[in-house]
């Protein structure tokens, strides 16, 4: 009997504990990142919707798995060269050991908190998660504070928590049993030599992903397998498609020349100036100089109004202002963030990708040529408001050296109300805004007024003490309620004042909101309405014309019917057409004609749809030529601006 249990004991001990440890912990992680894959599909359900089982099938357990296997081996790779040293070097056996566990502990929680950052980051984004995440790492007190004040954040950071302290139990249990447990004897040489090399090199094969060589070394673009972006997103490990984000490729596309060359042609560019897409803008005047006052909404998408298509009117003033309006129905924003809406509607310049070029060394000290620069020519006072801190994304910084005369932030309210992480709410800053103007016109100088309104944001609240009950049963929807209650009484307001008959009005979103995830890149987030308002210089009129947020700054211009140089890649766009719009999302571009939209993926293949009708077919092999000339547009005005800002050619001509 004795016998028996020593020939069970050897058999037992066959595999050497470190390797034990290894298949255990390795397993563990294949359950631990397909559970939080499961709960993903779970809390994006309806986007499964009409994608065959099989498709969702494949997407979970072979792409999924092997991006998992690639994490896994990864995150074992240190851990295992601890465990080997332990298990060749027999004295300092138990400190490498130790050690291994530890490292392999800390590896782990990071891994559970990217993936606990995923959920909602693609819920917000449509994206699994990528190094975009980290763009307010310039701010790092108030990115923790807007999330930790947040409630709808609160089960993302029990998760962690919960499955750390899960997880760590488990591989210190783990180790107990097969790492720290008495051994009979040790193993001979050859036999450590041998299960070390073997774990290594399974450990290369899970790292590389695949048995094929075509394929071998494993990619982001391994997850696009199907027409649905759901699936395709799926399937990938939000650690790989984070550390895969700092592998983005820079523009290079074609070079400067050529870039240079093809949007001259494209904006009708004939070379005067030093700067290469600098012209001349010629107007008749009639001498007047009306004040300006421009208003970035918050997440203000077309997908949220009435008047195209949303099922319910929650924005009845902003629909009865745009009817009143010139109207433009078919513009995009520069990119998801705030910081591009910021820079493309007043300065006309475009995103490269992650750039932020209100922080950026390259750009944040160079002076513009955008609206404030040329109506400060024009001896206009320029003020900016925002509702929280003026020095994030520095706002306060970068506004000042480009001639805004004063920046008003959280500090200048003298009743603030309620409050939340972002700052005063959209009624605060409009009251003041109002007095301020008053202010300003009775100096008799001509003003340039900036929004920039906050309460549409996700995740906050309306305030309680606004005066206003929000009768929407979506909780997003109340804010969008409250913001359009709040614009009424500002023009309410405004219509009583003496500077009102003489302003020109303008509206638009910073960006939109993931609220139709069609595509990796929602639209829904760059689709917004540009409005322009003043019942004494603009007559009111619907234009489908294809549009972008850089548009903003010329076509303003035009109705003020005051002559400059345009030194942006803007046009306007009662006088000037453009044949693809663009935008940027983080590490992915998108253009657009009237029909197509084709996505440049940075780590994966491009794709051409039919979006008018959500058509998730990829066109691009038999419409090869479009997307050559849509991507060779969009690369071109890209470069021409990297090569502006490098050689500082971003400044009025002649400042």
């Amino acid at each position: 009997m004795k016998a028996n249990k020593d020939i069970d004991r050897k058999g037992r001990e066959f595999f050497p504990a470190h390797i034990k440890y290894l298949f255990y912990a390795y397993l563990f992680g294949m359950a631990l990142f397909m559970f939080f894959r499961l709960l993903l599909l779970f809390l994006n359900k309806s986007q499964s919707e009409g994608i065959s089982s099989s498709v969702m099938l494949y997407a979970l357990f072979n792409r999924g798995c092997l991006y998992d296997a690639a994490v896994n081996s990864y995150t074992l790779l240190i851990p295992f060269l601890l465990l080997s040293l332990g298990y060749l070097i027999t004295p300092a056996r138990k400190f490498f050991y130790a050690a291994a566990v530890v490292f392999a502990s800390v590896f782990y929680i990071a891994a559970i908190a990217l993936h606990s950052a995923d959920i909602p980051y693609f819920e917000y984004f449509n994206s699994r998660l990528t190094n975009g995440i980290l763009s307010w790492t310039e701010d790092i007190g108030l990115m923790i504070k807007s999330r930790f004040s947040t409630p709808t954040y609160y089960p993302y950071l029990v998760l962690f928590i919960a499955v750390s302290v899960l997880y760590v139990y488990l591989l210190k249990k783990t180790a107990g049993k097969t790492l720290f447990a008495p051994k009979s004897s040790g193993d001979p040489y050859y036999k450590r030599i041998i299960f070390t090399v073997l774990a290594g090199f399974m450990l290369f094969l899970g790292a590389r992903g695949e048995f094929r060589k075509d394929i071998m070394p494993l990619g982001v673009a391994n997850s696009f397998f199907s027409n649905f972006s759901f699936s395709n997103q799926l399937g990938l490990n939000p650690v790989y498609s984070f550390f895969s984000s700092y592998k983005d490729k820079k523009v290079a596309y074609l070079s400067d020349d050529e870039a240079i060359k093809n949007v001259q042609s494209y904006l009708d560019i004939k070379p005067k100036y030093e700067s290469p897409i600098a012209r001349d803008v010629v107007c008749s005047t009639d001498g007047k100089k009306p004040n300006v006052v421009i208003f970035l909404v918050e997440s203000l998408s077309a997908y949220k109004l009435k008047r195209y298509g949303y099922e319910s009117n929650i924005m009845p003033f902003m629909d009865s202002l745009m009817k009143v309006s010139a109207t433009f129905d078919n513009v995009y924003t520069d990119g998801m963030h705030t910081h591009n809406g910021l820079y493309s509607a007043l300065f006309g310049l475009p995103s490269v990708l992650k750039n932020k070029a209100m922080v950026s060394p390259l750009t944040a000290g160079q002076k513009h040529s955008g609206v404030s620069n040329v109506l400060h020519d024009y001896g206009y006072r320029n003020t900016f408001f925002c509702t929280g801190d003026k020095n994030f994304d520095n706002m306060n910084g970068f506004f000042s050296n480009n001639d805004f005369d004063e920046i008003v932030s959280y500090d200048n309210y003298p009743v603030k109300g309620e409050t939340m992480e972002w700052g005063v709410h959209d009624g605060v800053l409009m009251d003041y805004g109002l007095k301020k103007m008053d202010t300003l016109s009775a100096s008799g100088k001509p003003f340039l007024s900036v929004f920039l309104t906050v309460s549409t944001h996700e995740a906050l609240t309306a305030p309680k003490d606004a005066g206003f009950t929000p009768t929407a049963e979506n909780d997003y929807d109340k804010l969008y309620q409250y913001t359009d209650y709040e614009f009424s009484r500002f023009f309410r307001s405004a219509e009583k004042s003496d500077w009102f008959k003489n302003t020109v009005f303008v509206i638009i979103g910073d960006h939109g909101q993931n609220f139709d995830p069609t595509y990796e890149i929602s639209l829904s987030y760059h689709h917004v309405p540009m409005i322009f308002y003043s019942p004494s210089f603009i007559k009111p009129g619907a234009y489908s014309k294809l549009g972008l947020q850089i548009d903003l700054f010329p076509t303003l211009m035009g109705y003020l019917s005051l002559p400059f140089v345009n030194n942006t890649f803007g046009i306007d766009l009662n006088r000037e057409s453009r044949p693809y719009g663009f935008f940027a999302a983080d590490n992915k571009i998108g253009c657009v004609n009237d029909d197509y939209f084709l996505l440049i993926r940075s780590n994966g293949p491009e794709s051409l749809y039919k979006y008018r009708n959500k058509d998730v077919t990829n066109y691009i092999g038999e419409n090869s030529a479009l997307a050559d000339s849509m991507k060779t547009y969009v690369y071109s005005m890209l470069q021409t601006y990297s090569y502006m800002a490098v050689h500082k050619l971003l400044p009025l001509p002649g400042k």
